[in-house]
């Protein structure tokens, strides 16, 4: 027999040779670590990427909501009041004014009181829910400012005072000629003392005006 069929031979035999008991349970314990090792690995790839999936939603969904919103998607604060702009339109008797608040309309008036309604609003002008009515402090009352919080007109005293639901404001202020006038604005407005007082600062009470009784 050449080298080379010594050597096959050989290399049979060694492969029918049964290994050891001690060999198998080398080699299965080998197994098993290997096992644990790679299940460790997939066990914290999968994690990585779920804390990865996560920063990225929670970063999509700061995103998402608009600076000053709350969880809801709404405003985080109340709404601005109704702004002012100037008024061009005709004048009415008893009393003009220089600025109305956007959206609404002179809807009449009286040597009493006039009255601005938003518009569409078609009830009448002596109606004065809902409405900002400008007029001369009753003569049935003291000619001087009642109780309220203090606020100024023109640098003038004006207190402003608010009924017990909170949906009418009224100003009353003394004007360069003496004259105690009240404005009163519905709380859908939305404005403030220093607003409803910027609005009051605009008014001119006329020669026409007379104050009413009651």
């Amino acid at each position: 027999m050449t080298d080379i069929g010594e050597l096959l031979e050989q290399t049979a035999r060694s492969a029918d040779v049964t290994p050891s008991s001690g060999t198998v349970e080398a080699d299965v314990q080998r197994g098993r670590a290997a096992l644990a090792r790679m299940r460790r690995r997939r066990a914290i790839r999968t994690a990585a990427v779920g804390v990865a999936a996560t920063c990225a939603l929670a970063g999509a969904f700061a995103v998402g909501l608009p600076n000053g919103s709350d969880e809801a998607g709404g405003p985080s604060r109340a709404a601005d009041g109704v702004r002012l702009v100037a008024y061009t339109g005709d004048q009415l008797d008893g009393f003009i004014v220089d600025r109305i608040p956007t959206g609404w309309f002179l809807q009449g008036s009286s040597r009493f009181s006039l009255t601005i309604a938003p518009e569409g609003d078609d009830t009448h002008p002596d109606n004065f829910v809902g409405k900002l009515v400008v007029m001369l402090l009753s003569q049935d009352a003291k000619q001087q400012l009642p109780a309220g919080e203090p606020v100024e007109v023109g640098g003038r005293d004006g207190v402003v005072s608010r009924n017990g639901g909170g949906d009418l404001a009224a100003l009353t202020y003394e004007d360069p000629e003496g004259h105690f006038v009240q404005v009163q604005a519905p709380n859908v407005l939305g404005w403030t003392n220093d607003e409803l007082a910027q609005f009051a600062e605009a008014v001119e009470v006329t020669a026409d005006a007379r104050a009413g009784l009651g």
